[in-house]
């Protein structure tokens, strides 16, 4: 059986769906397993946002000092500062080693602080007078990966570092743009064992590393899922 999900159109938001089955899975003699063949979404998540607490800049600008709220939302390093827009701050990136030299013109300041020294790869807070390097590089990615989960998996089978869980797969994150359309195909699937039951509904939603639920803030998510006989896949193999 395939099983295509388009958030778009079932009018549900991206990272937490519910899909009622036309025809249930009567798995009480635990016959099937369920695996994706391929995931796409639109980047909706953001990096910096209130709730995160990495959302305020603050520089003194000769006259007093200024705390700028950015808006939420995804932001690179180019638009990180282009937000903050002074032309007494600015910023060089060291494409070879993926940290950035941060430089301010007197009589301005730019301060690393715990809001953003993670962002801009910093280990300390300081107040930067002239120029200073992070100490690693810049840290824009939001999440390190997606986390697909599936409510009606079998957990007592299925494992993520060393605990029962309801991952149905991972997915890779990427630095694209607000927007950008990505999709994964699953060339070679794991399969999941489903709850020993009557299942007539699916249950998928998306975590971090953490398991935090991941907001895609509207964008839409697509699954292309495959339930099939324990018996059948292992002929496959």
């Amino acid at each position: 059986m395939k099983i295509i999900i388009d958030s778009q159109q079932n009018g549900q938001s991206g990272e937490n769906q519910k899909i009622d089955l036309i025809y249930t899975i009567n798995n009480q003699n635990d016959a099937y397993i369920i695996y994706p063949r391929d995931i796409s979404y639109y980047v909706g998540y953001y990096n910096i946002t209130t709730a995160l607490g990495n959302n305020i800049v603050t520089y003194f600008n000769g006259t007093s000092t200024v705390n700028l709220t950015l808006p939420d939302g995804l932001y690179s390093l180019s638009s990180y500062f282009s937000t903050i827009n002074q032309t007494n701050i600015q910023f060089d990136y060291i494409e070879p080693t993926g940290k950035v030299k941060i430089s301010v013109t007197s009589p301005y300041t730019f301060s690393i602080t715990n809001s953003n020294k993670t962002l801009l790869g910093f280990s300390a807070t300081q107040v930067i007078n002239t120029s200073a390097t992070s100490d690693s590089p810049v840290n824009f990615l939001p999440h390190k990966m997606l986390y697909i989960h599936l409510k009606q998996i079998n957990s007592s089978n299925n494992y993520f570092n060393g605990t029962p869980n309801d991952i149905l797969a991972r997915v890779p994150v990427t630095l694209d743009s607000f927007g950008t359309l990505v999709q994964y195909r699953f060339e070679l699937p794991y399969c999941s064992s489903l709850e020993n039951t009557t299942i007539s509904k699916l249950d998928i939603y998306i975590t971090d590393e953490n398991g935090n639920i991941i907001g895609f803030n509207g964008m839409p998510v697509f699954y292309t899922l495959e339930v099939d006989s324990k018996c059948k896949f292992i002929s496959y193999k």
